[in-house]
């Protein structure tokens, strides 16, 4: 499945793309295959993708995860606008966009996706201690994870 776990991840990257395209607020997506491994897991594999070292940083499932701020979840990362150029920008965008995003990752993966986020020790999310806005999420099945890093360029 490796072939097909970096071609699942390419499609998700355009996906993606296409997402922060149409946000037009300087939100970035990448998305990569991180191997057979299930996404609790894969914090290994998510440092050496990512080039971060391990000490201090794990994995969490995201409905656990104490966060403070804006964009603390996948679906407000790919709905919500940071920083709109004007009113009409304002408004987050249609949910049907993440609804989309959901039901390819569950026909990728033939399945419901479980989801973790990158943390330091202690429940928060890493935005907070990095001064900067961006988040790191891990998700998949018990065989493959995939990462879905989210950052702001404004």
């Amino acid at each position: 499945m490796s072939d097909s776990g970096h071609a699942h991840a390419l499609q998700l990257h355009g996906y993606l793309q296409a997402v922060g395209a149409l946000k037009d607020d300087g939100s970035l997506f990448l998305c990569e295959y991180l191997g057979p491994v299930a996404p609790q897991a894969a914090l290994d594999a998510l440092c050496r993708a990512l080039r971060l070292a391990p000490d201090g940083l794990r994995l969490q499932p995201i409905e656990t995860v104490v966060c403070s701020g804006v964009l603390c979840t996948p679906r407000q990362w790919l709905l919500e606008r940071l920083g709109p150029m004007n009113e009409a920008d304002r408004p987050p965008l249609d949910a049907r966009l993440f609804d989309g995003f959901e039901r390819e990752l569950a026909d990728l993966l033939r399945g419901e996706p479980r989801w973790y986020q990158l943390v330091l020790s202690g429940q928060r999310s890493l935005a907070g201690q990095l001064g900067a806005i961006w988040s790191v999420f891990v998700f998949g099945t018990e065989c493959h994870a995939y990462v879905m890093h989210c950052s702001w360029d404004r």
